[in-house]
């Protein structure tokens, strides 16, 4: 297995150098978006041990979840070959390779999976099918926009893959959080708590959403708002909490 970047993709260091991440130079990039959603599932259920993240590109939530908490193992569904096999590689890149299963597979036709998990993650494509212009590289646009599998398939099928008492947790644009809460309300998955993101605390508009969804019926509780970097100074900077938890990345494992 490869470790070192192939002629097409970088190896770039993020989150204050304690994450390696091998990428496409021009395929789908990570963003600040995948991090987030760890962090967030990192808060919302500390203690899970079995995992599924699904859509998961280039591992980086599942890395991420993996160095924070060093007790969970974690399946990882991604349904093109170059994304999984460069997930496995940046699991091994990491040291989580043991505790990171990928499975290449498809949410609208996937593959047996050892369900129930105690916690399912996803960064689900952003766009409907048929909202707006697709990406024209194959990576971003399986990434960005619905393509075999669309929002309400996604959240059936995390619901299918939870324990009952377990939860969901999900990162998604503001200007359609209605969108992915009735998704996951048509899933089962009614019980959610809500945080609004914003790049920096003073913007007027927040610019994603976290959600915590659960199995139940629907009731909407909402967590405090949340910013991600600190006002006026640039995007390396991270509020204190966030950068405490990427700088627990580093952690040696004898120590967590």
């Amino acid at each position: 297995m490869p470790l070192q970047p192939l002629p097409d993709e970088t190896l770039d260091c993020i989150l204050g150098g304690n994450v390696q991440l091998l990428q496409a130079q021009r395929g789908y990039r990570t963003a600040i978006d995948a991090p987030l959603l760890a962090w967030f599932a990192a808060q919302q259920a500390p203690e899970a041990q079995h995992a599924l993240d699904i859509g998961a590109g280039s591992g980086l939530v599942a890395i991420v979840l993996a160095l924070a908490r060093r007790h969970i193992h974690l399946h990882l569904l991604e349904k093109q070959p170059q994304m999984a096999a460069r997930a496995r590689r940046n699991a091994a890149l990491n040291g989580v390779a043991d505790r990171l299963t990928v499975v290449l597979g498809d949410v609208a036709a996937p593959p047996p999976l050892p369900a129930p998990f105690d916690l399912v993650l996803c960064n689900p494509p952003y766009q409907a099918r048929a909202q707006g212009q697709p990406p024209a590289n194959p990576e971003r646009q399986i990434a960005h926009q619905e393509s075999t599998a669309n929002l309400r398939q996604f959240c059936q099928f995390a619901a299918a893959q939870l324990a009952p008492t377990a939860c969901s947790c999900w990162v998604f644009p503001y200007h359609d959080a209605a969108r992915l809460l009735a998704s996951l309300a048509a899933a089962g998955l009614g019980d959610c708590a809500l945080s609004h993101v914003r790049h920096r605390p003073a913007d007027a508009t927040p610019n994603r959403v976290l959600v915590c969804a659960r199995p139940g019926p629907e009731r909407l509780r909402t967590l405090p708002d949340r910013a991600i970097h600190l006002q006026d100074q640039p995007d390396r900077v991270f509020q204190p909490d966030l950068a405490a938890f990427f700088a627990s990345l580093a952690t040696p494992p004898s120590a967590a």
